[in-house]
Order: C-alpha cells, then sequence, then structure tokens
C-alpha cells in the first residue's frame, strides 16, 4: 500500500512539473518586419486619423501555444495579440519606431507598441502641452472621461506633479483598492502620455522617479 501511495505521489509531481503545466509570464511584445516592439501603457495616439498604412500582420500568438521557456521569438509572433492582428504606421514616424494596434479599451481606440531606440517620452520631457484629458480609470482601461484642461488648468496641473515631494517609504493603504485617475497629455506631436494618479483614501500620490505624494489641490482637476 505504501508503495502504491508512492507511486501516485511521484506520478502527480511528475505531471505538475511537466512542460503542459509551465506557466511563462510573457513581456508584451511582438516581432515585425525585423523590429522588435514592446507594449506601451503610457504613449496615446493623439487622433486616430494619425493612424496610417498596415505595415504587418501577426502570424502567432506565442501566449497562447508555447510553453517552453527557451522558445526563441520569429518573424511575425505576438506575445498576445491574436494571429491576423494588423499592425499600421504612425504619422510622423517614418522609421516605423512606434506603431499601433486596434484595441477599442485604449483611449482613441489603438495600443501602441515601441522599440527599444523609440523616443523617450514621459510628462517631464513634454513641451508645450496643449490640453490634458483626465479619467477615472480601473487601473487597465479607462473608465469615464472627467476633465478636460487647457490654457492655466493645464499649467496649474503640471505645477502641481512636479511640486510633489518624493516619498518613496510611504506604504499606501492597501486595504481597499485605490482610486485612480489617468491623465492624457496632448502636445501638437502625433503621440501623447498617459499616466496616473492615485488615491488611497489619505494621500494623492503619483509615480515619477519613485512614489511622489502630490498636494490636495490636485482634487479640483479630477472631479
Amino acid at each position: 500500500m505504501k508503495k502504491l501511495l508512492f507511486i501516485i505521489l511521484f506520478l502527480v509531481l511528475l505531471s505538475a512539473c511537466s512542460p503542459s503545466h509551465i506557466v511563462i509570464d510573457w513581456v508584451d511584445f511582438m516581432q515585425i518586419n525585423g523590429k522588435h516592439y514592446t507594449g506601451s501603457q503610457q504613449l496615446v495616439i493623439s487622433k486616430q486619423t494619425l493612424v496610417k498604412d498596415k505595415i504587418g500582420e501577426v502570424r502567432f500568438e506565442v501566449n497562447e501555444h508555447v510553453k517552453n521557456p527557451k522558445y526563441k521569438i520569429k518573424e511575425g509572433d505576438a506575445a498576445y495579440l491574436s494571429k491576423g492582428t494588423s499592425v499600421y504606421s504612425i504619422e510622423g514616424y517614418p522609421d516605423h519606431s512606434i506603431v499601433a494596434v486596434e484595441d477599442k479599451t485604449k483611449i482613441h481606440g489603438y495600443k501602441l507598441y515601441r522599440t527599444d531606440n523609440a523616443e523617450p517620452l514621459d510628462v517631464n520631457t513634454m513641451d508645450k502641452v496643449q490640453r490634458i484629458e483626465v479619467y477615472m480609470s480601473d487601473g487597465i482601461k479607462p473608465i469615464k472621461q472627467i476633465k478636460s484642461l487647457t490654457g492655466e488648468e493645464v499649467k496649474e496641473f503640471i505645477e502641481i506633479l512636479e511640486a510633489g515631494t518624493v516619498n518613496s517609504a510611504y506604504l499606501p493603504d492597501t486595504s481597499k483598492d485605490p482610486q485612480m485617475f489617468d491623465f492624457v497629455c496632448y502636445t501638437a506631436a502625433p503621440i501623447a502620455y498617459r499616466d496616473t494618479v492615485f488615491f488611497d483614501g489619505k494621500v494623492y500620490y503619483w509615480y515619477s522617479s519613485e512614489l511622489t505624494i502630490i498636494d490636495d489641490g490636485i482634487v479640483n482637476y479630477l472631479k
């Protein structure tokens, strides 16, 4: 009986370690036209008309079919995009360093992918922000637009962010999910920048280089 139990336990452990049970946490990548792209949560197309010609198509969704962590990425592979997904160029990026795929959950209906050498972009490097849109968010997608800031409001909003106090030691209250407010900064460029302000019930904060506490005055721009 003991020998039988040992054999059963061995088979269960062997099954748990088999390749079919391996879960790989893929980076959100795609390999198109010889370029390696990574999906961006921060980059937003300024308007749909800036999405131009189809330049490629996903041939194989790696996450659904590959269990081997040593798998070598091939042309046309993508981590989480289904086979047949079209890839589009963006006006102003003739080198295709940033490209778009359709995604109805994203602002203006497209998710952007960038190469490693694409120009860096964040709220601190953006000059002449013309408009800021503020959305309620669930952390994955915007739920509802609640503000459109222009003129002096844009300047004041950015000043509040920049005046925040870095406090990497602060531990947000995790007893419940924080409120999240996505804000999208638009210039005259084809690409806008998205980031998030959090509120844990006590403190407003965002992540610049580190966790940064924001003045409560930010609430005037979040409702």
